[in-house]
């Protein structure tokens, strides 16, 4: 009788912890410069709080891209949150270092004025993605 109880204990608790787990991958990289500082996903404020509102957030992904200016070489961030929903809903952001807002498009949003959307992405390198959350 013990064996059976300690054996639905264990199976209980293995249920228990791993159906409350929510099921996403968080890929960081904390091991570049930008915008002056060392690991701006932590050292720029603005910054590391929208990684921790993507962290809890429920549904979807968050995309943070790291782009770079060729000719002023200075670094402008692109978000893009794409939430799951009854319909799919994605937003891109485009930041400069201080967190100004500097571009903004998505479905659901009233169309991007070309000519912003064009001097964001005008002379732009993407360096690569620093960022990303994924719920399954």
């Amino acid at each position: 009788m013990k064996k059976v109880i300690s054996t639905l204990l264990i199976v209980f608790a293995v249920t228990v912890f791993t159906g409350c787990k929510r099921n996403y991958t968080v890929y960081e990289r904390h091991d570049i410069t930008a915008c002056g500082v060392k690991d701006p996903l932590v050292n720029l404020p603005w910054l590391a709080e929208e990684c921790e509102k993507a962290k809890k957030a429920k549904n979807g992904e968050t995309t943070i891209s790291l782009l770079q200016d060729t000719v002023t070489k200075d670094n402008v961030f692109k978000l893009m949150y794409y939430y799951k929903n009854k319909e799919d809903i994605y937003i891109i952001y485009g930041y400069n270092c201080s967190g100004k807002e500097l571009y903004r498009s998505g479905l659901g949003l009233t169309p991007p004025d070309s000519e912003i959307e064009e001097e964001f992405y005008k002379n732009k390198k993407h360096l690569g993605i620093i960022f990303k959350t994924k719920y399954k």
